[in-house]
C-alpha cells in the first residue's frame, strides 16, 4: 500500500478492476475479496515465473524427470518422493508438490479442490443467478448474459471477458480504459456500470439490462438528441467514445435509449489531443480515421453521430463498408455520394444538421456543443423521462 492507503499493482487491468470495486463498495457482491485474491495470485504467478527460469530450478526438474523415467520415484531437493499415482502425470505431480497454492490444472489430473469454477458457479458466488436463455450476445473476446441479482430480484446484464483470449494491447490498454472511464459516467442516457468483479482469467462487468435490444429506426428519431446529450456529457467529462454506432445504443423497456460498450473509449486531455488508434466500424468512421491519420476523437464522435442520424431518418447506410478499400469509402465521403429519399419528406433542417455533422474536414466539423445548436435539435419532439426513475436505488452510485 502507498502512504495514502491505495493498493498499487504493475498490471493496469487489475488496477482498474480494483479501483472500480473500491468505488462501488457493494457488500453483497463480495468483490473486495476476489480482487485481493487476484492481486495476490498475480504476484505469486510472477514469482513462480521468475523461479522457474532460474538455472537451479531447471536442473532440479531435469533430475526429477530422469528419476521418474527410471522408476525411482520423484526427486525433490533434500527429500525423495515416491507418490506419483497412475492417474497423475509427472508435471501435475510437480505442480501440486512444488506449487500447492496454484489453481491452474487440466482434465482428470486436477484434484477436485483445485477445479476451476464454471461461469454459473462464479456468478452464484457473487450473488447472481443466470437466467433462462441467458446468452444475449457475444463478441471476439467476450459474451453478454442475462442474470438475476438474487438479493433484489432485479434482471441485469453481465459482460464476461476472457482475458486469455484477448490481445496484450486490449488487456493492458483498452480494457482498463473501459473500466476506468465507464465507472465515472453517471447519466440517464448511458448504461450504468453496476459492479465489477473477477475470477481467475475472467472479468465480469454488471450493467443495466436493455430489454428491447439495440436501436432500430421505428419511432426513435425523436430520441436522437437524448443520446447526443449523453455524448456531450461524456465530452464534458473529457471522455471520447470512439465506437458510436446503432448497435451500441440500446432501447430499454421504458422506451429510453442509452449508450453502451465503452471498449474503445479514452480520456482526452484537451480539444487539440489527437488519437492514432483505428476504432469502430468502417461505415461509421470519420475519413481521417480511414486514412490512418492522427485524428481528434471528439470530432470523430460527431461524425459517427451524423451517420447514426442519417440511418435513423433514411433506414439505410450513407456509405457501403463492404468495399475492400478504405480509399473508396473516403472518396464517397468527400463527394457526399449519399442522398435523401424524396418520398420520406425529410426536412431541410434535418438534412442541414446531418450534412454539417458529416463535414469532411474535421477542422471545419462542429464539436458536440456546436452540433447540438444546429436547427434540427431545436425542432425535434421532446422525450419525457418517466417520473418514477429510481431504478438505481438498490445500487450505490458515485457522487460528484
Amino acid at each position: 500500500r502507498s502512504a495514502g492507503g491505495t493498493r498499487h499493482c504493475a498490471d493496469p487491468l487489475w488496477r482498474a478492476v480494483w479501483a472500480a470495486n473500491h468505488q462501488f463498495k457493494l457488500a453483497d457482491f463480495s468483490v473486495s475479496k476476489a480482487i485481493r485474491r487476484s492481486l495476490q495470485q498475480l504476484a505469486t504467478n510472477r514469482k513462480d515465473r521468475a523461479e522457474s527460469a532460474s538455472p537451479g530450478f531447471i536442473r532440479e526438474r531435469r533430475m526429477s524427470e530422469t528419476a521418474a523415467r527410471q522408476g525411482n520415484g520423484c526427486y525433490h531437493p533434500g527429500k525423495r518422493c515416491n507418490n506419483i499415482s497412475s492417474r497423475q502425470t509427472l508435471s501435475t505431480h510437480h505442480y501440486l508438490e512444488c506449487n500447492p497454492h496454484r489453481q491452474t490444472f487440466r482434465g482428470d489430473e486436477t484434484p477436485q479442490k483445485y477445479q476451476r469454477l464454471s461461469t454459473k458457479e462464479i456468478l452464484n458466488k457473487h450473488g447472481f443467478a443466470l437466467a433462462e436463455g441467458a446468452k444475449l450476445g457475444y463478441g471476439r473476446y467476450s459474451k453478454v448474459c442475462k442474470a438475476l441479482h438474487i438479493r433484489t430480484g432485479r434482471n441485469i446484464a453481465i459482460k464476461i471477458i476472457d482475458t486469455r483470449k484477448v490481445t496484450q494491447e486490449y488487456r493492458k490498454k483498452f480494457l482498463p480504459r473501459e473500466i476506468a472511464s465507464w465507472r465515472i459516467l453517471n447519466h440517464h442516457n448511458i448504461v450504468t456500470l453496476l459492479a465489477v468483479f473477477d475470477e481467475g482469467s475472467k472479468v465480469f462487468l454488471a450493467m443495466d439490462l436493455a430489454e428491447n435490444g439495440d436501436l432500430v429506426r421505428a419511432d426513435i428519431h425523436y430520441r436522437f438528441n437524448y443520446f447526443t446529450a449523453a455524448v456531450r456529457y461524456m465530452h464534458m467529462r473529457w471522455i471520447a467514445h470512439r465506437d458510436l454506432k446503432l448497435e451500441n445504443i440500446l432501447l430499454f423497456a421504458d422506451k429510453s435509449v442509452k449508450i453502451a460498450d465503452f471498449g474503445f473509449c479514452r480520456e482526452v486531455k484537451s480539444e487539440a489531443d489527437m488519437s492514432l488508434t483505428f476504432c469502430g466500424s468502417k461505415a461509421y468512421s470519420a475519413p481521417e480515421i480511414l486514412l490512418g491519420r492522427a485524428y481528434p476523437p471528439f470530432k470523430a464522435d460527431v461524425w459517427s453521430l451524423g451517420v447514426i442520424a442519417f440511418v435513423i431518418v433514411t433506414n439505410r447506410m450513407p456509405f457501403d463498408e463492404r468495399v475492400s478499400s478504405n480509399t473508396i469509402i473516403v472518396n464517397a465521403q468527400q463527394e457526399r455520394s449519399y442522398h435523401y429519399p424524396r418520398n420520406l419528406m425529410i426536412s431541410e433542417e434535418c438534412q442541414q444538421t446531418i450534412d454539417t455533422m458529416m463535414t469532411f474536414d474535421y477542422e471545419n466539423r462542429p464539436n458536440i456543443h456546436e452540433a447540438m445548436n444546429l436547427p434540427w435539435f431545436d425542432i425535434m419532439k421532446p422525450f419525457r423521462r418517466p417520473r418514477n426513475d429510481n431504478i438505481h436505488d438498490t445500487f450505490k452510485q458515485p457522487h460528484y
